[in-house]
Order: C-alpha cells, then sequence, then structure tokens
C-alpha cells in the first residue's frame, strides 16, 4: 500500500466535517451540565451518605454530558454525509458514526435505569440522615444472611422509588419526568432498537432490512359458509396457532432517529434538573454540616 493512501481518502471528509463542528450550532444548544455539587457538603450525611451521593450523581453528570456531545458529533456528521453519494456514504457512516449512533440509541433505557438508581440512593441517605428510626433497608435486600438478594425488575424498582419520595410534593414531578425516558411512544417509533439489539436482531442504521420472515403465535380461525354461499374467516375462541409470513423490519432514517433521541435526552435533561430540585428539598430538612 502507497504511503498517504489511506490517509488521503478521509482527509478531505474530515477536515469537513472538523470545519462544520467548529462553525455551526448543534442540538441540544443548551450549555453542559455544571458540576457544581457543593450543596451536597453542606449538610451532615449519615456515615458515607455524602460522600456517595456526590460520587453518583457526579457520574450521572458525566453520562448525560457525554450524551450531549455525542448528539453534537452525530448531527454533524449527518450534515457532513448528506452531501456524498451513496458509496461514499456508506463507507463514512461505517467508519465514523454507526457505533457513536448505536450508542446513543441505547442511552434512554440505560439513563432511566442509572437515573432511578442515582436517586433511590440518595433520597435513601437523605431520610436515613433526617429521619429517627428509618432503617438502612431497600426492598429486595435480603434481611438475614442466608438469604440470597432479590433483584427487582424496573418497574418493581420505580414502584419502590415512588413510595420513598412520596413524602416531597417534588417527588411525583420527578417520577413523572423519569418515566417519559425510554417511553413506549419511543420504543415503538424506533422498532425497539435498544431491547431487540440487546437479545435478538434489530433494525439498521440507514440501510438494510431484518426479520424478513416473522414467526407469531396467532388465534386460530375457521372458514364459516355463509347463507349465500360465501365463506368468512372466522376467530376459534381458545385455539391458537403458529404463523409464518413475510415481515420486515426497515432501518430507521438516521435524521428522524437523531432527532427522536434528542428529545430523549431533552427528557433526561429535565429529569435530571427534577431530580436536583427533590433532592434539594430532602436535604433542607437535614442539618447543616460543621
Amino acid at each position: 500500500m502507497k504511503a498517504g493512501t489511506v490517509g488521503s481518502r478521509w482527509d478531505g471528509r474530515t477536515l469537513t466535517y472538523l470545519e462544520r463542528r467548529r462553525g455551526a450550532r448543534f442540538q441540544p444548544s443548551y450549555a453542559y451540565l455544571s458540576y457544581d455539587f457543593s450543596a451536597i457538603g453542606g449538610v451532615k450525611w449519615h456515615m458515607w451518605g455524602g460522600a456517595m451521593v456526590q460520587d453518583e450523581v457526579r457520574e450521572l453528570t458525566n453520562i448525560l454530558n457525554h450524551w450531549h456531545e455525542a448528539l453534537h458529533k452525530w448531527q454533524a456528521w449527518n450534515d457532513v454525509i448528506e452531501h456524498y453519494g451513496e458509496s461514499a456514504k456508506w463507507e463514512l457512516r461505517e467508519e465514523f458514526l454507526l457505533a457513536l449512533a448505536h450508542q446513543c440509541m441505547l442511552r434512554p433505557s440505560s439513563v432511566r435505569d442509572t437515573m432511578g438508581a442515582v436517586a433511590t440512593n440518595a433520597m435513601h441517605q437523605v431520610r436515613l440522615a433526617s429521619e429517627s428510626g428509618y432503617k438502612d433497608y431497600l426492598e429486595g435486600e435480603p434481611k438475614r444472611f442466608d438469604k440470597r438478594v432479590r433483584y427487582l425488575s424496573r418497574h418493581k424498582k420505580e414502584r419502590r422509588l415512588e413510595k420513598l419520595v412520596s413524602q416531597w410534593p417534588e417527588g411525583e414531578g420527578f417520577m413523572t419526568s423519569l418515566r417519559e425516558i425510554d417511553s413506549p411512544e419511543y420504543r415503538t417509533n424506533t422498532s425497539d432498537y435498544r431491547n431487540r439489539n440487546s437479545h435478538f436482531i434489530g433494525p439498521r442504521l440507514a440501510i438494510g432490512v431484518t426479520h424478513k420472515v416473522v414467526r407469531s403465535v396467532v388465534q386460530s380461525t375457521e372458514l364459516v359458509k355463509q347463507d349465500g354461499g360465501t365463506y368468512i374467516s372466522t376467530p376459534m375462541p381458545g385455539e391458537w396457532t403458529v404463523a409464518y409470513g413475510f415481515g420486515g423490519t426497515p432501518a430507521l432514517d438516521m435524521e428522524e432517529a437523531r432527532i427522536m433521541n434528542l428529545q430523549q435526552y431533552l427528557n433526561a435533561r429535565s429529569c435530571y434538573k427534577k431530580y436536583w430540585r427533590l433532592l434539594e428539598a430532602g436535604m433542607a430538612s437535614m442539618a447543616c454540616s460543621e
């Protein structure tokens, strides 16, 4: 291979991308989330509770800021790639964009679970520090040494969190906002991208069709003769059968997917702000640190 062949192949395109990154405004247009967590150190926590809460909110902030940056890169590459022919588009997506976009598409589900876990730990620590007689126990943990940890589903974890924060007015708004992340509508509109890619075969990005043949269990039917001599397909109560058919899950459009993912980021950002309001409400009942 001649020297410079590989580099020259991408130099012009990557330069266009870098110029685009420097010279344009991208979504989300907000500033990155702040790393000022000084309020957490202003109150007296149970044992190492304050350090844990601060560490976890810092990591949550890192995750959201990384997602923020990735969305900027996604938009910039979409803008650059649009000006090339199909063959070059495919090469550029493979080289620079697909892994980035895939990571963004997994974020809503993981951020919802992370946000819920961070809030659970933080508000549990708030109650330990502020309520006499509150026990250091969370549902699902063993009460005896010889018992196993009971791992909860997302629904049960969020129900546990809802009970935990129910005493604060800010709790309801936080829980409503949390459930807007990785919503059923988003999962439907993205062909359940995260779950299908994590557990089976998911839809592709930009190009390609998956699940061309579909196996499904459906209610059985029978042809029932009508008075005029025709037949009509009628469901058979309680009877089921296996059916095969040609289906096909089309690829997600890169720009449409970005816009849907951006909205999920904005939902997560809004939830993060409500988490802080909830945490501040909880800390208001705690003693000041010395």
